[in-house]
This record gives C-alpha cells, sequence and structure tokens, in this order.
C-alpha cells in the first residue's frame, strides 16, 4: 500500500502460475474450448507462451507457435498505431474532418462533416458499427466526440483515408509501415496461400467452421490481375467485388477486405513483437514521439466509471491501476489482449470457441492478479 491508504500501483502482468495452468484443461473442456495460444510480453521481448488443444476439431491438427489465428477487432491497434505514426509525421491530421481526405459523399447528415481520425480511434464518431449494405448513407447518430459509440466502419473509412493520403493500397502499406518493419512476417490483413495449411478454425461448440472463402477468392484474384498490390485500394476492390468475384458480391462494408476492423491473421508470437514496441520505445523513428504516446492513452469517449477509449486502445482505470485493452470476436474465435504500461508488460491471449472468452477472462484475471472491469463489458 502506499501512504495515505492509497491503491498500490498494479504490479507487471505476468505468465499464469503453475497452480492455474493446472486447471487450464479442465477449463477448456467445460466451455468446449477447443484450442488457444497465450503469448506474455515483458519490455521488449515475448518471455513467455503456451499452446493448448487443436486448431480444428474435427481433424485435430496441434495449436502450436505457427497457428494463424483471425485477430477480428485486435487488428484496431496495429492500424491505430500507424495512423498516429502519420499524425506524428504530419501527414495526417487527427482534427481534420475525414470528408476532406475522402473527397466524396461517404459521410453523410448534419454531423458527417465532423468526424475526424481522433473520433475514429475513440469511437466517439456517432458512426454505426457497420451498415447492412454500402448503398446506405454512413451517418452518425449524435454530434462527434460527444459520448461513446463502437464502430468498427469508422475504422473502415479511417483506412480509406490513408489510402487517400498515402496513394497505396491498405494492405501494402500497412506491410511497408508496420509488418516489415517489426519483422510481423506471417501477419497480415488479406489472405495469403499459406494460410490454408496453418489457419486456425473457429468453432460452435465442437463444429469447426472457417470464414475464409471470399478472402481466398479475392487473394487469388489480385495475384492473378498482374497489378501491383500497392494499386489495390478500396475502389479496385468494391470494382472487383462487384464485378470480378463468383457469383458477385455486394461491396458490403463488413465484408470487404483487407479491413482494418477484422480481417488481421497473425500469431501470438507475431501480435507479441508488436505489443513488445508499444511499450518499449527505442528512441527510433519507429516509436511513437512521446507526446503522441500521451494522446494515444488519454480518456477521449467514456464508457462507465472504468472504461473509456483513448486513440486506437480501451483504457480501464481502477483506482491506481491502468491497462489498455481490446477484444476480438469474430464468432468463432475470442481474442483478448491487455497491456499494462506503468510494467512494459502486456498479455495475448487467442482462441478458437465461441465460448472462449469465458476461459480468456481467467487467464487474463490470472496473469495480471486481478479482475478486469473490461471482461463485464465486452
Amino acid at each position: 500500500m502506499q501512504s495515505g491508504g492509497e491503491t498500490a500501483v498494479a504490479p507487471a502482468i505476468m505468465p499464469p502460475g503453475g497452480a492455474f495452468m493446472g486447471t487450464l484443461p479442465r477449463l477448456m473442456e467445460l466451455a468446449e474450448l477447443p484450442g488457444l495460444g497465450i503469448g506474455v510480453v515483458h519490455g521488449d521481448r515475448l518471455v513467455w507462451q503456451h499452446y493448448a488443444g487443436v486448431a480444428n476439431a474435427a481433424t485435430r491438427a496441434p495449436i502450436t507457435a505457427d497457428s494463424l489465428f483471425p485477430a477480428a477487432s485486435m487488428g484496431k491497434p496495429i492500424f491505430a498505431y500507424a495512423v498516429l505514426q502519420l499524425a506524428d509525421e504530419g501527414k495526417l491530421d487527427l482534427d481534420r474532418p475525414l470528408k476532406q481526405y475522402l473527397q466524396d459523399n461517404t459521410l453523410s447528415g448534419p454531423y458527417g462533416e465532423r468526424v475526424t481520425a481522433r473520433h475514429v480511434l475513440s469511437h466517439s464518431s456517432g458512426l454505426p458499427n457497420w451498415r447492412d449494405n454500402g448503398d446506405q448513407p454512413l451517418t452518425p447518430s449524435f454530434e462527434p466526440g460527444t459520448k461513446f459509440r463502437y464502430s468498427g466502419e469508422g475504422f473502415y473509412c479511417l483506412q480509406r483515408c490513408v489510402e487517400k493520403i498515402t496513394g497505396i493500397g491498405f494492405e501494402q502499406w500497412i506491410e511497408d509501415r508496420m509488418m516489415k518493419p517489426l519483422g510481423m512476417r506471417f501477419s497480415t490483413y488479406l489472405w495469403r496461400a499459406e494460410a490454408s495449411t496453418r489457419l486456425v478454425a473457429g468453432h460452435r461448440r465442437y463444429e469447426p467452421f472457417y470464414n475464409r472463402d471470399f478472402a481466398m477468392q479475392l487473394s487469388k484474384l489480385i495475384e492473378e490481375s498482374g497489378k501491383p498490390l500497392g494499386a489495390w485500394n478500396h475502389d479496385a476492390i468494391v470494382e472487383a467485388m462487384t464485378k470480378k468475384m463468383s457469383p458477385p458480391h455486394a461491396p458490403v462494408p463488413n465484408e470487404t477486405s483487407p479491413n482494418v476492423a477484422f480481417s488481421l491473421l497473425t500469431t501470438v508470437s507475431d501480435y507479441a513483437v508488436f505489443l513488445a514496441r508499444l511499450v518499449t520505445p527505442r528512441g527510433e523513428p519507429f516509436d511513437l514521439k512521446p507526446a503522441m504516446r500521451v494522446e494515444m492513452m488519454k480518456p477521449y469517449s467514456q464508457i462507465n466509471s472504468s472504461l473509456s477509449w483513448g486513440l486506437g486502445w480501451g483504457l480501464e482505470q481502477e483506482a491506481r491501476r491502468r491497462y489498455l485493452w481490446q477484444w476480438g470476436d469474430n464468432g468463432g474465435w475470442k481474442n483478448f489482449v491487455l497491456v499494462h504500461p506503468e510494467s512494459s508488460s502486456a498479455i495475448v491471449v487467442f482462441t478458437n470457441g465461441g465460448n472462449g472468452m469465458r476461459v480468456v477472462e481467467r487467464i487474463v484475471c490470472s496473469a495480471s492478479g486481478d479482475e478486469q472491469a473490461a471482461f463485464l463489458w465486452v
């Protein structure tokens, strides 16, 4: 305890202890969770990882360090970091209306003119999570910046702005900006051929399934087009969806790929590389400037008395404990990441079952030494 009765600063996130790990197989069995992967980061490295169960309940292929997990919304913090880099470089203004970058009528309504990158990153844009189809207007339901509303499509709209600013299709840009510099060799927002043998299936109970047919077809079309990857921006992909895919796909925003809001495929070790760089800046140009790191961890939109959202991260504040967090949910895949900035430690957990979050909660709470308010909300 601190003097004056103040609560102590939270300890570092640690690998779950032996007693807890002894209960993990039982927890997985009770939750009908086929498999999982866990990584703990201290400072600039992955210090502990654990894999259990199977990637596919039908084939019984085991989950290993090479297993490729659909990360769902946990792709958002990686994109947010890259956007904040652009802001540091003066190439993107966090407070400039996105409509000025897009130069189209995507954003509509009385508040559409006011949505900015800061609003999107803090989920305070007023935009819906997703529209049912791309022909509907994308309209904020309240004054941007006044309250919280989670929006995956807001992030996709910001992805399109990045393409306008850089002149490069998103997948090529994020590879050059994040994946290659960090050495995240296996991570991608777009399908790759080698993913077929390494992808972890989602499960409803023990029934495996994949969401890959569209991504595979689009990837093949891009590969056979003869055009460089950097040419494949939103406009080119929507044209391919409507004119060249079989059957034609309506340009539904929550199915368009690559998509920062949900389409990241990654491994435990790759995601840990990103976390290590996030918690341990090295004084290199790749790092966010100190002032931007402060901005990233400011609470811009309040959810409740414990939870809010910064720039790209959920924030949890309880007494003197402060964490960054994000969850991922693609139906049959339930994932979570928790970062403790003060100790430069973090944990990432990927699972492949519909009940996975119940096991994730116990893992993360064991590793952090305390309950996490985020699990009462997700």
